[in-house]
């Protein structure tokens, strides 16, 4: 006999009676390892009022929902709403006001208490982002999953699954052109796609009534075992007699449960209708996380311009490099000598030490202000531990894109945490941070999410192969590597920036401890030629408006995350990309021209080109962004030289230099303090703070296809 497939989600699925929650429950209900164990339900206070003006739940129908609990053979726990759409901006934060996602919060925290076994909240969310941030919000809190099944789903194909799947959902409300409640109104989904397809193509709607054209009931369906629903008797009400697109609703006075036969005899009982109450589940607040002690740190001023933070056990080294409204913060930390500290110290420490610089800064500044954050770690195997410090500290609400990699940190350090800081930026700030599980993407659960689109530039978080319904990793070095590039892919997409079309740079990491595996499969398959191979295809197959080809930088590292074979993570061109509006456009054609120049080996160089080498991608006077490759005895005059004449043809100077990342092989550490050095005292004699390289070693590094470079320098300048 098969052993049966432990159960990884135990599921409460949010459920209004409608399609989507349905079908998204129905599409978890069929997976092995999930059980669906209870549907929860928010309605209406009153009994007489069936259409709510709720940004967040389905009302219509709701006079149905009791039935789902002898139709499913399941519990339904429900709540009257106390609130109402209070807090409409697009991210939610819990506050004194009461808002309607309260009512949930207290409707899945009486789920959780009735069936402590509960671990994960269903949702039928495919396009409304204010509807998936509320659950997720929410499950945040209560220490619960967000499962989005249907998520990013085509509408289309969401009606496809109608029908193949045998949900006979019927049009309980319209309120679209195209839609006539006469006609419509009861109507089955299946039987009324004609209909919807044609109204999206003649109007622009959305044909699974995504924008609201209308909504559902589900009357039967694979998830209903027990019965289906059979209305008896309904009405018609009318909302508005608009002339173009009258609006409608049916209400249900009478139904019945027709009991079905099961194939084997097998008797499913009824489940039951749990009414959630205040008095029956209080609306205390949760416990407060218990706080770490943290040491008294103080500030030392170091020979080399550097500050040095002292904890108890840690040493915390610092680099900043702060332009106008954009900082480059990075911080490391060690053990102190002869003192033993833990990973979560050394990350405790880092936190406070930037805090502490946060404070201190020009141009005032967050965390919530952070766009993108590496994380590096000497010994992947904590990085949970880190993670919990990191969680303490960062935004849940809008927060940073991040990458984490494990590699060969200096001077002992098992921490080094680097954060760019847009604190003033021109436009809207856009945060992607889905964290509920689906097949779109894999979830950022945490403080961290898929992306942050800020003054220009989309910043994507690191992207590993995982599959985003189970979030483990794709085996196979191909497979695994193409599943990165498709979840790179489908971040982009969201943002507005397709990876292909408006890549302006992307890091591509290769983990190190599979390399005798690498060899065995050969170079073909070597996960830097795999990922190389994979973006370009990408960029040869879009609609790609530039001429130049985006910079690739390759490093080899000592692990990734889940021990991942590569991850891949592109800065992408958003719009116009980054504009200067302060500095004075001689050539009104500059602002729209984006150029790229290379020098001494252009876009593959090989040792045997030169000792160093270059590519820029810029906007005359906005921005610069340049790669600069060096092998062997590199002359650091040489390096210079490189930087220099990016800024020039950009005509930009080194004051406008925002960013200056060194990555480097371990052994070569030499001649990266070398070129280090080199970049301070180009810009030194402009600013007496003399910011420095923030410095990354790693196992090997290189440009496009090569990782045999002694060091990569990427150095980003722009205009305020």
């Amino acid at each position: 006999m098969a052993t049966p497939t432990p159960k990884r989600f135990r599921v409460v699925a949010l459920v209004s009676g409608g399609k989507d929650g349905t079908l998204a429950a129905m599409t978890l209900a069929a997976r092995a390892e999930c059980e669906v164990v209870a549907l929860a339900n928010v309605r209406p206070y009153d009994d007489d009022a069936h259409e709510l003006d709720s940004h967040c739940f389905q009302t219509v129908a709701h006079e149905c929902v009791d039935a789902l609990a002898a139709c499913a053979g399941v519990d339904v726990f429900r709540r009257r709403m106390r609130g109402g759409s209070v807090t409409i901006t697009r991210t939610y934060a819990r506050s004194d006001v009461r808002d309607e996602v309260e009512d949930l919060r207290t409707l899945l925290r009486a789920v959780k208490r009735a069936k402590p076994e509960t671990n994960a909240v269903c949702s039928g969310a495919i396009l409304s982002d204010y509807q998936r941030l509320r659950v997720e919000s929410v499950c945040a809190d209560l220490g619960l999953t967000s499962l989005a099944p249907l998520w990013r789903v085509e509408q289309r194909e969401i009606l496809r699954r109608c029908a193949e799947e045998k949900v006979d959902a019927r049009l309980v409300k319209t309120a679209a052109m195209g839609l006539d409640p006469r006609k419509h109104l009861g109507m089955s989904v299946v039987e009324a796609t004609g209909d919807l397809i044609r109204a999206e193509d003649m109007y622009g709607s959305h044909c699974a009534g995504e924008g609201g054209e209308f909504e559902t009931l589900v009357v039967d369906c694979p998830l209903f075992k027990r019965g289906r629903l059979e209305l008896t008797e309904t009405r018609t009400v009318t909302t508005s007699e608009d002339p173009f697109a009258p609006t409608a609703h049916l209400v249900v006075d009478k139904y019945d449960v027709v009991l079905k036969e099961t194939p084997d005899g097998e008797v499913i009982p009824p489940g039951r209708v749990i009414w959630v109450n205040d008095d029956d589940c209080l609306d205390v607040e949760e416990e407060e996380k218990e706080q770490m002690q943290m040491d008294f740190i103080e500030r030392d001023e170091h020979s080399e311009g550097q500050v040095v933070f002292e904890s108890a056990s840690c040493l915390v080294r610092y680099v900043t490099i702060e332009r106008g409204s954009v900082a480059n913060v990075s911080c490391s930390a060690r053990p102190m000598d002869g003192r033993d500290a833990t990973h979560e110290t050394c990350a405790e420490a880092i936190f406070q030490c930037m805090g502490e610089l946060v404070r201190n800064m020009p141009v005032s500044t967050t965390f919530k202000k952070i766009a993108m954050t590496h994380v590096y770690l000497d010994d992947m195997s904590q990085f949970a531990k880190v993670n919990a410090v990191y969680s303490k500290y960062m935004p849940s609400i809008e927060p940073s894109a991040r990458a984490c990699v494990a590699t060969c940190l200096s001077s002992g350090s098992k921490v080094q945490i680097d954060c760019v800081f847009v604190n003033a930026h021109v436009g809207p700030r856009n945060s992607l941070h889905v964290q509920s599980i689906s097949s779109w993407a894999p979830a950022c659960i945490g403080p961290y999410g898929q992306s942050i689109s800020v003054d220009g530039l989309a910043y994507v978080a690191g992207q590993i192969g995982m599959e985003p319904t189970t979030l483990d990793l794709v085996p196979g070095i191909v497979p695994q590597l193409e599943r990165a590039m498709r979840s790179a892919v489908a971040v982009a997409d969201i943002t507005g920036a397709p990876l292909g079309a408006r890549s302006l740079a992307v890091t591509l990491y290769t983990n190190a401890k599979y390399e005798d595996e690498y060899a065995a499969a050969g170079a073909s398959a070597h996960p830097a030629n795999v990922m190389f191979e994979s973006f370009s295809r990408e960029v040869d197959s879009s609609d790609r408006v530039f001429s130049w080809r985006p910079l690739v930088t390759q490093l080899v590292v000592t692990d990734l995350p889940k021990g991942a074979i590569g991850e891949i993570e592109p800065i992408l061109l958003v719009d116009e990309g980054p504009v200067s509006h302060s500095s004075i456009i001689e050539d009104e054609d500059d602002v729209d021209v984006l150029r790229k120049e290379s020098r001494a080996g252009a876009s593959s160089i090989l040792p045997d080109l030169s000792d160093v080498a270059s590519s820029s991608v810029y906007r005359p006077r906005c921005f610069m962004r340049c790669t600069i490759v060096g092998y062997r005895d590199v002359a650091v005059t040489s390096v210079l030289d490189h930087v220099r004449e990016r800024l020039h043809e950009a005509f930009l100077t080194p004051e406008r230099l925002i960013s200056c990342r060194l990555y480097h092989r371990a052994e070569d550490e030499d001649i990266a303090r070398a070129v280090d050095d080199a970049v301070r005292t180009l810009v030194s004699g402009i600013d007496c703070s003399k910011p420095r390289c923030i410095i990354v070693p790693v196992v090997a590094c290189g440009v496009d296809r090569d990782f045999g470079a002694s060091f990569v320098l990427e150095a980003y300048a722009q205009c305020p």
